[in-house]
């Protein structure tokens, strides 16, 4: 059920210090994964592509950010990364002929929620699995990624959260948005545009290259192949599919990412069942035969690897550590 989420989430006594843009304090190594994506974030020219009379999707600046015209209230799906926020609002106002009356979240990471905080105070209403609000409120740390982020400003948190799905009606358009079992992250949502016949995955699926999975969020590569296997039965060869990252496709094009995924998985528990340990697993390049293809972007086959190990808990990351204060 929808509810209004009015209470304080942030537990007593942590550090909640943000960078002086006004976004979540991020600490990762220089040449590590998150690095290399903020680069291409700010690197990447802004891609505009309408996608259906009244659905556009504005691709480059972090995660897809798909905006729907509505009769009654414009939406918009995510909300792209920090430095590139003012370009993408000015690209969905010049869509929409406004600004977006609902922000829906697909997962807490900084390349799709950046924006909640200038999008709310702008107006909007920010909506989210329940899991997403929690791990934007809290400090957080990704282990596989070396990555600790601060608690979002309180202004950037959903408002509104829910774990069941539900229908929002925008009016020319009616929003399905449902809850995933834990997959990419413990808070993934995906957006089914009835009318239009457009399905928004988030980080559930991205085109043509390896995912992320966030296995200090609940994330897991048995996780990610179980969400695309619940979604596949409700879309057909007409649905324009529109991933996380990449451009949008087609029900042909998720069902190839599902079976490099099964491909991969299929690999590693063999090597697991056979006992070998996770340096061999790594070594064996699992995802050998996909990296030319799946591999092109910054998640290498090396990375994703890793993160499937740690998913399955092979792989132990050290001990979280609080940010540091200002």
């Amino acid at each position: 059920m929808l509810n209004a989420t009015l209470s304080l989430l942030r537990p007593a006594g942590m550090n909640h210090t943000t960078d002086r843009d006004g976004f979540a304090a991020h600490s990762f190594p220089p040449d590590g994964l998150v690095a290399v994506s903020r680069i291409a974030y700010e690197s990447t020219p802004l891609l505009t592509a309408q996608i259906r009379s009244g659905v556009f999707v504005f691709a480059g600046a972090g995660g897809n950010v798909t905006a729907i015209v509505g009769s009654q209230a414009p939406a918009i799906v995510d909300t792209g990364y920090g430095p590139r926020v003012a370009e993408i609002a000015d690209g969905i106002v010049g869509a929409l002929g406004r600004a977006p009356r609902w922000v829906i979240d697909t997962h807490w990471h900084f390349d799709h929620t950046d924006g909640n905080a200038a999008f709310a105070r702008a107006g909007a209403t920010v909506i989210a699995h329940t899991n997403c609000r929690t791990r934007l409120s809290t400090n957080q740390y990704v282990p596989s990624l070396s990555w600790r982020i601060s608690a979002s400003p309180r202004e950037a948190w959903p408002s509104l959260t829910f774990n069941q799905p539900f229908a929002l009606d925008i009016g020319t358009e009616e929003l399905h948005l449902l809850p995933q079992a834990p997959a990419h992250t413990d808070g993934d949502i995906a957006v089914f545009l009835a009318s239009a016949n457009v399905l928004v995955m988030g980080d559930l699926f991205t085109h043509h290259s390896y995912p992320v999975i966030d296995d200090s969020s609940g994330g897991s590569l048995r996780g990610m192949i179980e969400a695309v296997d619940r979604l596949l039965p409700m879309i057909d060869k007409g649905t324009v599919v529109v991933p996380g990252h990449g451009a949008a496709t087609d029900r042909t094009g998720l069902l190839a990412f599902r079976d490099m995924l099964r491909s991969i998985e299929d690999r590693i528990l063999v090597l697991i069942e056979a006992q070998r340990e996770v340096s061999e697993i790594i070594a064996s390049k699992p995802t050998g035969e996909f990296d030319s293809f799946w591999g092109r972007g910054y998640v290498t086959g090396a990375h994703f690897t890793r993160m499937a190990l740690a998913g399955m808990g092979l792989i132990n990351g050290p001990a979280a550590l609080p940010l540091p204060r200002d």
